[in-house]
């Protein structure tokens, strides 16, 4: 989980437009297409085609107001702009596009996903060029497209944002239940140590101060005492594993290593946990001698998550519990599964325990948060996949890393 606000990946898109723009210019018959983007009065080429003859580059930019840019009048008027020849025009034959031999220009405004104006697409060449019916529909056409695209990605933007809210008001409730006890009890016995110390104080200036009366107060700070150390320390326990759900490693410690390499890895690591519990782990791979790089402390750290749960809450009453962990080598992902032959999980439950505080529904032991911070790990720090799958038998959670 990661309580940043969504930013738009526009990397995607704009490989996709480059590669719509080169159609256009080849239809056009025209040596530059471009997809320009207005943000903060800077105007800058977002997408071009691929063209010697195309002196832009993506990422020029120049302030939009008086700028004098062809462009800058489409964005201003919302409307179609066509210029056979800028040179025999008087209001545009001193524009700065000229100094690049961009004499004739066609253009259209892009509206954003919420309707805002996202920039221009246009076409441009050094001669002049009366543009056809056909080349307007066809940049009508890809206009509608490009803000097609962009307001499926305004709704993306706004569906995880929202999902990001409801998640934030899932982890405050659960860290309100979370802490509420613990630190109830400590104010409770900070009370009832200030009125103990209160009462023999008043005693004592009476010179009423018994002995057992002494002993009796001695008693309950030593009780008091040890009831905030155990909660305190359990709102510290609690705190630390909400930090590990929050905060994403800045660096990473990435290892190239076989398949075999990383299966004994995982093995010793994972079998310390389970030798003395009747437990058996087999790890599977194919390829032994295939490399690949991977964090392997954070995926050790993954794992663990999942054989804690497993030890927790699947083997209850499981003659010969089993966990098998399998490793499949792909050319673009490395694939990772992970089941049990424990309870399972109910069908019900498939689509909430990656929620944070999610104990099931026997309101199973634990704060709920371990699968949270596998989901964590696995999508923002090792930019990968986990999921559970539907199993006749125990649990099944499959990992997938991109290689």
């Amino acid at each position: 989980m990661s309580l940043k606000m969504y930013q738009l990946d526009y990397d995607e898109l704009v490989q996709s437009w480059n590669k719509t723009l080169e159609v256009l210019a080849l239809f056009a018959d025209v040596p530059v297409a471009l997809v320009m983007k207005v943000e903060n009065n800077i105007i800058s080429v977002f997408s071009k085609n691929n063209n010697q003859d195309n002196p832009y580059e993506i990422g020029d930019s120049e302030e939009l107001e008086d700028s004098g840019l062809y462009c800058e009048h489409v964005v201003k008027t919302q409307n179609l702009l066509n210029i056979p020849n800028a040179l025999i025009d008087e209001d545009w034959k001193e524009n700065p596009d000229i100094k690049l031999n961009m004499i004739s220009y066609l253009g259209l405004p892009i509206c954003a996903g919420d309707t805002t104006p996202f920039g221009t697409i246009c076409i441009l060449d050094s001669k002049p060029h009366e543009y056809n019916e056909p080349v307007i529909k066809l940049l009508e056409t890809i206009k509608q497209s490009f803000e097609t695209q962009l307001k499926l990605l305004h709704q993306q933007k706004q569906a995880f944002e929202q999902q990001q809210f409801a998640e934030l008001a899932t982890l405050i409730r659960g860290i309100a239940h979370e802490l509420n006890t613990p630190l109830g009890n400590c104010i409770t016995a900070v009370d009832v140590t200030r009125l103990a110390v209160k009462e023999t104080q008043t005693r004592l200036i009476k010179k009423r101060l018994s002995q057992q009366t002494l002993q009796n107060t001695l008693e309950t700070l030593l009780n008091t005492n040890e009831l905030l150390d155990r909660n305190l320390t359990s709102s510290a326990y609690k705190i630390r594993i909400l930090q590990d759900l929050l905060y994403t490693k800045s660096q990473s410690s990435k290892t190239i290593m076989t398949l075999e390499q990383l299966s004994e890895s995982l093995y010793k690591h994972l079998d310390e946990q389970i030798k003395h519990r009747g437990i058996k782990l087999d790890i599977n791979y194919q390829k032994p001698h295939s490399q690949i790089e991977v964090d392997i402390d954070l995926l050790k750290q993954v794992l663990f998550i999942l054989l804690q749960n497993s030890i927790e809450h699947a083997f209850n009453n499981i003659t010969d519990p089993l966990i098998e962990i399998d490793i499949f080598d792909f050319d673009e992902v490395l694939k990772i599964h992970y089941t049990d032959n424990g309870t399972g999980i109910s069908s019900t439950e498939l689509s909430s325990i990656f929620t944070p505080f999610y104990k099931g529904k026997n309101n199973q032991s634990g704060i709920g948060l371990g699968l949270s911070i596998a989901k964590k790990i696995v999508s923002q720090q090792l930019q990968g996949d986990i999921c559970v799958q539907e199993s006749d038998v125990g649990a099944h959670f499959l990992i997938s890393l991109p290689k």
